[in-house]
């Protein structure tokens, strides 16, 4: 079976004109071996074995002293050197990172090789072995650290240097993962690329965001560079940013929660007219995740659900006419009314309406259709005199699974599955009968959205000898979404109002026209742009190979396809 996946992915990846490394899915380890008197020892035994999966690498120091590990799983590894006429010594934790090379120097004390000095600290290096600009952010920090509402990893990036404050953008529609926009060090908000487990994940509409947003509680680590970046982060001029989900191990760990917010819990919101208390609002996002061995040291799974329930009444204040205004009585007005049929094509000779009134016959009957389908203001004036709360819906449920196979010591390969459906409602501000804005602006567009959201990387590795492997992987996205406004079914424009030319003879045309109204808020369809629906699916396939013929090591990339 091994040797059948091996020759497959080979042929795959030899066949075509396929892609660069892998690297940054996997993280390395490098270190110098040396005597007391800082003499370096050659071909001096090196293993590693992760201390959760039991897998182990080993290679030999070169003549300078020197070894190197690279596409290594992220985690913490034990280390032990050996050599004879020396005493064997051991580190016991060194923590590997993906897109991060990890330093362990050691020092062998003479003595038998039966004994083992055991190293329990190491003091802090500089980043030496690699020259770009990077943070990172651990589980633990997301953990510990504060996030708001909508529990997006995104949002600690802005406690990160050269990054401006990440914001939400666009309609759940449009953006149902809620991904936020940022610019780093001046950059474009365009020039950032994500991958999620080494596969590029862009909205393809939307390029500035990404297409998907893992739930936090399946997050391991999160890699972002912002300057120096290497040929194998390709795609980004302002931050590439690496997110490795979490893998299942040897022991079995699992955890819940919930997270409860409502109106209750908020302050008065200051421009709440007088009476009114804050609208209703209860969020909910809760799940959990479980992972372990499917078979000890061989396989392992990791899963994690996430489910986000918005309930709110969302509250908008808009400008609508008053009774006089609808009946054409504009006598409060100081400035003068004119007939439109009066005077010449420059504007002269032109005559006013009596008392600024215009008499019921000049309205037009599609005029007054409209007026009478208009809600009296509920608030004095003649601007934000309407006040409309209405019920507004967002549900999102998350999965991110994770399957690690470890058949040999040679070979490894992992399979990440994450997948996001949703369904969302933001009524209009003058209901079904009338349209107008969305209710709700964190909603975006009006009507009612639905789809989902497919995210798959899948990769192998492949130690030909201890001096050279392969990697590589493929990914795999998929966005689907629908965004529908109410009424789409009837030719509100051209049945009902009876103006026509205003639908056409495809669904998509049906519902309410645009009315852009000086001063009042707009009436019908609110955006021009809908119905849509997007089917935006994309794919990636890398494959490299790296040669280590000393301390040294020779990444020799081939074409992406992206």
């Amino acid at each position: 079976m091994t040797r059948r996946l091996i020759s497959a992915w080979c042929l795959l990846l030899c066949g075509g004109s396929f892609c660069v490394s892998a690297q940054v899915l996997y993280g390395s380890m490098v270190g110098n071996v040396q005597d007391p008197s800082n003499a370096q020892i050659p071909e001096a035994l090196v293993v590693i074995t992760h201390k959760e999966t039991r897998q182990s690498r080993q290679a030999s120091t070169n003549d300078s002293g020197a070894y190197s590990f690279t596409s290594i799983p992220s985690g913490v590894y034990a280390v032990k050197v050996s050599k004879a006429g020396f005493a064997a010594a051991s580190i016991n934790e060194v923590s590997v990172t993906i897109n991060n090379t990890a330093r362990a120097n050691v020092t062998l004390q003479l003595g038998s090789v039966a004994e083992t000095v055991l190293v329990t600290s190491q003091s802090p290096l500089l980043q030496t072995d690699r020259s770009e600009v990077r943070s990172e952010v651990t589980s633990k920090t997301l953990e510990n650290v504060p996030v708001p509402l909508g529990r997006n990893y995104q949002q600690v990036f802005r406690s990160l240097p050269g990054f401006s404050s990440p914001g939400n953008a666009h309609s759940i529609p449009s953006n149902p993962a809620r991904a936020l926009t940022f610019n780093v060090n001046g950059s474009s908000r365009s020039s950032n690329n994500t991958r999620i487990d080494g596969a590029s994940s862009t909205n393809v509409q939307l390029p500035w965001i990404v297409a998907y947003v893992p739930s936090l509680e399946s997050i391991e680590t999160v890699n972002v560079v912002t300057n120096s970046f290497d040929a194998e982060q390709g795609l980004a001029g302002g931050a590439a940013i690496s997110v490795q989900t979490k893998s299942g191990s040897n022991n079995l760990h699992g955890s819940i929660f919930e997270y409860h917010t409502n109106n209750k819990l908020k302050a008065k919101a200051f421009f709440l007219p007088p009476g009114e208390r804050n609208p209703k609002l209860v969020n909910n996002q809760f799940g959990g995740t479980i992972g372990g061995p499917i078979r000890r040291d061989k396989l392992f799974y990791f899963l994690a659900y996430e489910g986000t329930l918005d309930r709110q009444n969302a509250a908008r204040f808009s400008t609508v006419p008053t009774a006089a205004i609808k009946r054409g009585d504009m006598s409060e007005s100081p400035r003068a009314i004119y007939d439109p049929l009066t005077g010449d094509v420059s504007g002269a000779n032109r005559t006013a309406f009596v008392n600024n009134i215009v008499p019921i016959g000049r309205i037009s009957s599609i005029s007054r259709k409209i007026a009478d389908l208009t809600p009296l203001p509920n608030l004095p004036g003649l601007a934000n005199n309407y006040y409309s709360t209405t019920p507004f819906l967002f549900d999102r449920h998350t999965l991110d699974t994770k399957v690690n196979w470890n058949p040999t010591d040679k070979l490894t390969m992992f399979t990440r599955y994450g997948m996001l459906d949703y369904i969302s409602n933001n009524p209009q501000v003058f209901g079904d009968g009338l349209g107008g804005p969305p209710i709700s602006a964190f909603g975006g567009n009006p009507g009612r959205g639905a789809g989902n959201t497919f995210s798959l990387t899948t990769a192998v590795t492949y130690l030909f000898t201890p001096t050279f492997l392969m990697d590589a992987y493929f990914g795999w996205t998929k966005a689907n979404t629908d965004s529908e406004q109410a009424r789409l079914d009837e030719k509100v424009g051209a049945d009902i109002l009876g103006i026509p030319g205003t639908n056409g003879d495809r669904r998509i045309k049906g519902g309410w026209p645009r009315f852009i109204i000086d001063t009042y808020t707009n009436l019908g369809i609110n955006e021009d742009f809908m119905p849509y629906y997007k089917r935006d699916p994309q794919y990636h396939l890398n494959y490299a190979q790296d040669q280590r013929p000393s301390s040294d090591s020779a990444r020799l990339p081939r074409p992406v396809i992206e």
